[in-house]
């Protein structure tokens, strides 16, 4: 994730617009910008999608070797097996999402601002660079697949709606 800076009025406003104990300088922006309909505003989860307290639970989670699975397969289906970090996570994003694999959890927003799907699919990348399917020496920002990813990659067949 970028690292900006930002003037010091700049952050004093920031702090006028944000809820204590709740937002993050990346929350008050991403609101300010889905007001402004620069991003698209993504709803809170239906209370009924979260567990005891309010809180998330695992199961409600998509887990992160499907989004592994999406990741690979979009990666070599979509970008000839080399792509753009932000392009490639919009992309498995928008695939899971019409095939039914991304729950109003998976929306919710980690305290880097970004959502948990979002987070989820950069530690999958991390577990696939792992077990040698993505480069380790691509350029940052940049996701690719080794030979073996490609070969991975063509193997997968995506089912249509997630079971259960």
């Amino acid at each position: 994730m970028p690292t900006i800076r930002i003037e010091d009025e700049v952050l004093a406003g920031l702090k006028k617009l944000a809820e204590p104990f709740v937002d993050t300088p990346s929350s008050v922006i991403r609101r300010l910008l889905e007001e402004k309909g620069v991003l698209v505003k993504v709803s809170p989860p239906p209370a009924g999608d979260r567990g005891a307290q309010g809180r998330t639970t695992r199961s409600d989670l998509t887990p992160q070797n499907t989004f592994e699975d999406f990741l690979l397969f979009t990666l070599e289906e979509k970008f000839n097996g080399r792509g753009d970090k932000r392009a490639v996570t919009q992309e498995v994003i928008a695939r899971m999402s019409k095939r039914g694999f991304i729950s109003s959890a998976d929306l919710e927003f980690v305290s880097t601002g970004e959502t948990k799907a979002e987070n989820t699919i950069a530690w999958g990348r991390n577990a696939l660079k792992e077990r040698g399917l993505i480069e380790r020496s691509s350029p940052r920002g940049i996701w690719e697949l080794t030979a073996s990813g490609r070969a991975a990659a063509r193997r997968i067949q995506l089912p249509i709606r997630k079971a259960g």
